[in-house]
This record gives C-alpha cells, sequence and structure tokens, in this order.
C-alpha cells in the first residue's frame, strides 16, 4: 500500500474562479496539501487532481461539504454541492508536483497527464466526459423539474378543488334561490286561490242575503192583520116543551 492517495473531482462551473481557487488554495494551505491541479478543457469540464494522504483528502471533502467556496447568482459565497468526486485509489507515488491551474487543449492530453503520466484511472476520466455537466447537478435539476412538477400537479388540484367548491356554492345558492322562489310562487298562488275561494262564496250567499232582506222589508212594509174581537156568547138556556 503506497503513501500517496490520488482525487480525483469534477467541478461543474466557475461562477467567480478567481474567488473559488483562491478559497481553494487557503483549504489546501490550511490541510498541507502541497500537490495538486486545477484542469480545465474548455468551459465545460472543470477537475481537481489532488496527491496526498488519505487523511488530508478526507478532510479536504469535509470542507467541500461543510465550508463555503462557490458563489451564488447574488455573488455571495456559498458551498458548492454540485461536486462530482470521480475516484480515490492509493498509488506508491505520484508524478505531479506543486499546486497550479493549467488548459488542456484535448480530451487525449488530459488522458496523457492524468492517465499515463499521473496514474489516475481511465473510468474516472470516462465519467467526467460523458456530460457536459456534473451527474451531481444533473440528479439536482431532474429532482427540482419532478418537485416543480409535483408543485403544478399539487396547485392544479387545489385550483381544480376550489373551482369545484365555487360551483356548488353557486349550484347550492342558484336552488337556494329557486326553492325561496318556488316557495313565494306558492304562497302567492295559494293566496289567490284563498281569495277567490271566499269571493265564490261571498257570490254564492249574496242571492240569499239580499232576498232575506226583501222579504224582511215586505213584511215591515204590509199591514199587519185585524185583531178579531171576542165577543163572549151568552149561551141561552134551552126551554124544553
Amino acid at each position: 500500500m503506497g503513501d500517496v492517495e490520488l482525487l480525483l473531482v469534477r467541478i461543474d462551473h466557475f461562477r467567480d474562479r478567481t474567488k473559488y481557487v483562491s478559497v481553494l488554495r487557503e483549504w489546501l494551505q490550511e490541510l498541507q496539501i502541497a500537490n495538486g491541479r486545477v484542469i480545465s478543457m474548455g468551459s465545460d469540464l472543470q477537475l481537481l487532481f489532488i496527491a496526498s494522504t488519505e487523511s488530508q483528502n478526507s478532510k479536504l471533502l469535509d470542507f467541500y461539504r461543510s465550508r463555503d467556496i462557490d458563489t451564488n447568482s447574488r455573488g455571495e459565497l456559498c458551498v458548492d454541492k454540485f461536486i462530482d468526486v470521480l475516484g480515490r485509489k492509493q498509488v506508491e507515488s505520484c508524478g505531479c508536483k506543486g499546486f497550479l491551474e493549467m488548459n488542456v487543449l484535448s480530451s487525449a492530453l488530459l488522458q496523457k497527464v492524468l492517465v499515463h503520466e499521473w496514474h489516475a484511472d481511465q473510468e474516472w476520466l470516462d465519467a467526467s466526459l460523458a456530460t457536459k455537466r456534473t451527474q451531481t447537478f444533473l440528479e439536482w435539476k431532474d429532482a427540482a423539474k419532478a418537485a416543480r412538477k409535483e408543485r403544478r400537479k399539487k396547485e392544479g388540484q387545489e385550483k381544480q378543488q376550489e373551482r369545484e367548491v365555487k360551483r356548488m356554492e353557486k349550484r347550492e345558492k342558484e336552488e337556494a334561490q329557486k326553492a325561496l322562489e318556488e316557495a313565494t310562487e306558492k304562497s302567492l298562488e295559494e293566496a289567490a286561490e284563498k281569495e277567490e275561494s271566499e269571493q265564490q262564496a261571498g257570490e254564492a250567499t249574496e242571492p240569499a242575503k239580499q232576498q232575506g232582506k226583501k222579504r224582511k222589508l215586505e213584511q215591515q212594509q204590509q199591514p199587519g192583520p185585524k185583531k178579531s174581537r171576542n165577543k163572549k156568547q151568552l149561551s141561552k138556556p134551552i126551554i124544553e116543551s
């Protein structure tokens, strides 16, 4: 087992490269890591190669998880949560000396330096070249997209429920209004029927009342019958012969 551990990290992108590398240098100095490279190939591939001890590399990754190094859209320092740890392995020795920034023009040159000269694994390089962004970023992007989709779905369901509630309230209001109108109409019809019935009953009894008044008036106008004089009849005695 060698004394040197190789660590290859892919950085998603630099929003502020100068600030990022400055903070990284401070970390390496604090951890006493002397050998490494920040490697760039175009604008899509940014790699951090470190040749140090296992303990130092583990502490460096702890720094990445807990300390600010990247810059957000507001220009504020933040944790770089989108790095990919492409691989770690022990080697007897490594030809990478000192810490520098370097640019390479092709994947062939990158392979020559990383794999052939510094003994990194080809699989690490292949993984870094497979996508334009880090896998961590792509997974986060997919998760964020799924979360937005789920949120829109939930919001759509909530809006649909609100529309259903409004429709139900409107329907209940219309039904209540209709019931009130029907009850009012029925009440008016019943009142009209009652009034008509009373009117018809009054018309039916009116002739009898008029006839009774007429007879009473006639009786009042006719002279009353003469009183008979009751004369006492004296009974004559019967004379028998």
